[in-house]
Parts: C-alpha cells; structure tokens; sequence
C-alpha cells in the first residue's frame, strides 16, 4: 500500500518520466524519519492542532530511562502514523561512541507478497552522515 504523496512520486506515466520501482521497507523508513523529525504543534490554550511527529529527543533527558520513556512514545506514534508497519518495536544498541552512547532501531515486519517481511531500521544521526 501506497501513501497518497508516494502514488504521485512513483507515478507510471511514460510521459511523465518512469520513477524508481517502489520500495515499502524504503517508503516505511522514510515515514518513520518523518515522525521523529516533525513537531507536533499545540495552539493556544493547549489545544492540538497537529499531533503528527515527535518533541526533539534532548528535552526529555539524557539517561536511558527517559530514551525508554521517549522510543514508548515514538511506538505510539509508529503504529498512528505508519500502519503498515506491524508488530514495531524499539531497540537501544550501544555504539561505544561518547557523544552518541545509543543509536534507535526499529524493527518490526512488513506484509510483502502474502507473507511477513521482517524490517530494521537504524534512525541515522546527522554527525554519522559525513
């Protein structure tokens, strides 16, 4: 299953320029990097106005138990936003890195041609990307 914003990206029309095969493990990382990269917003008088995303990781602390406490609210929002991810779960590997003690992994399983597809999926930090 495609999101809407995914079916016009992977469009099939020749006229238009064929686009890349879809990929739902690719599709399915990409929204979960969506929802910890967004904000949910609140307007005046608390009143929600969009609940889509996550607060940044460094305002609920630095210590495991609030990490455990932020990856049980981003499984929340996993399973809201991105259903086609079944059975998620989240996972805290060490990486011996000072700066960064723990890298987020996501795991669940995907539903690829009639069967369960096991998924993972490490949320890329920004210094690890040069």
């Amino acid at each position: 299953m495609q999101f809407l914003m995914e079916r016009l990206v992977n469009r099939t029309d020749t006229g238009l320029g064929l686009a890349p095969p879809f990929d739902l493990a690719q599709a399915v990382a990409a929204q979960i990097q969506r929802i910890v990269e967004c904000r949910p917003f609140r307007g005046a008088n608390d009143a929600r106005v969009c609940d889509f995303g996550m607060p940044p990781i460094v305002d609920s602390g630095i210590g495991m138990p609030d990490h455990q406490v932020y990856g049980s609210h981003l499984i929340e929002a996993i399973v809201r936003f991105e259903p086609r991810l079944l059975a998620p779960r989240l996972e805290w590997v060490t990486t011996g890195k000072a700066l960064r003690p723990y890298a987020m992994v996501v795991h669940g399983n995907l539903w690829q041609n009639n069967e369960p597809a096991p998924f993972r999926f490490e949320m890329p930090c920004p210094g690890d990307m040069a």
